[in-house]
């Protein structure tokens, strides 16, 4: 999908490539417009498929999360589907947001969906006036995990006590609320939606796997790279390990590496511009 005419792609930094985007769809879309921006040829395999927990149960604990939003200090988005879903249930019973509550987002891109939604979204005329930029803050570093936003100088400090809510999807990491807790906070999760493995056995694209271009597998996180492993049939797996893998952080680099993948590419981080940057940066010298 995708393919510009030859013409057209043959100046643009990406024209080489067919690049695989294994992204939830939500996120693989707009990424997979960048990349055809830049001259690439994209096919969509989402790894990871997002649904809202819907449940009694869980819906029961996100409605006492949010009607007791007001007694948080600071609220802590994990991704952008956290803040998607997040806003939207703040909105439901939030007719305007209390004041004093911080926000915090791991990475700038999450830290900019979560502006956008309380400055300019759907809840932009119920926000109080406190609420605005400089109640926004996110990962410090170019890093976008739990340790790079555990380093930000307003986490490094915790009031004995204060209440800190984290907006996720259901069983992820712990680390973020471990260390916190450590540091003498008392930490809720509002666990929203979960984060779903595709059916197996699937099969490549033909197109992909055919291609006149160079292959590159582009994958956001640990996550998407197990479930990719997991789900295509042998054949196809044996023919990924052989292809360029682009890659958010040497930690799923190394996970790449045990699974048998040796063409990796890493990244900074899982934003765009951070994964073209390593992707032009690779072809300069290994592509």
């Amino acid at each position: 999908m995708n393919k510009p005419p030859p013409s057209a792609s043959a100046a643009l930094p990406l024209s080489a490539y067919h690049i695989l985007v294994t992204r939830p769809t939500a996120q693989a879309v707009p990424w997979a417009k960048q990349l055809a921006a830049l001259g690439a040829q994209t096919t969509l395999m989402s790894m990871i498929d997002i649904v809202a927990l819907t449940d009694s149960a869980s819906e029961r604990a996100i409605i006492n999360c949010v009607l007791a939003f007001a007694e948080y200090q600071k609220a802590i988005f994990i991704s952008q589907n956290a803040v998607a879903h997040g806003l939207d249930w703040l909105d439901r019973y939030w007719p305007q947001l209390p004041i004093g509550v911080r926000f915090f987002a791991i990475g700038r891109v999450t830290a900019e969906a979560l502006q956008r939604g309380i400055g300019d979204g759907e809840i932009s005329g119920r926000v109080n006036s406190s609420v605005n930029s400089s109640y926004m803050a996110h990962s410090a570093t170019s890093t976008m995990d739990s340790e790079a936003l555990l380093a930000h100088p307003d986490l490094a400090n915790i009031d004995d006590g204060e209440k800190i809510i984290i907006f996720r999807g259901k069983g992820g990491r712990t680390l973020l609320g471990d260390e916190l807790q450590a540091r003498g906070a008392q930490v809720d999760y509002c666990e929203l939606y979960e984060r779903k493995q595709p059916d197996a056995p699937q099969a490549v694209d033909t197109d992909f796997r055919r291609t006149n271009r160079q292959p590159v597998i582009s994958v956001h996180s640990g996550e998407s790279l197990a479930n990719l492993c997991n789900t295509v049939n042998e054949n196809d797996f044996l023919w990924l390990q052989q292809q360029a893998i682009l890659l958010p952080s040497q930690r799923v680099a190394e996970q790449a590496q045990a699974l048998g993948f040796s063409k990796i590419i890493v990244a900074d981080n899982a934003c765009h511009d951070s994964m073209v940057n390593a992707l032009c940066e690779w072809q300069k010298h290994d592509g």
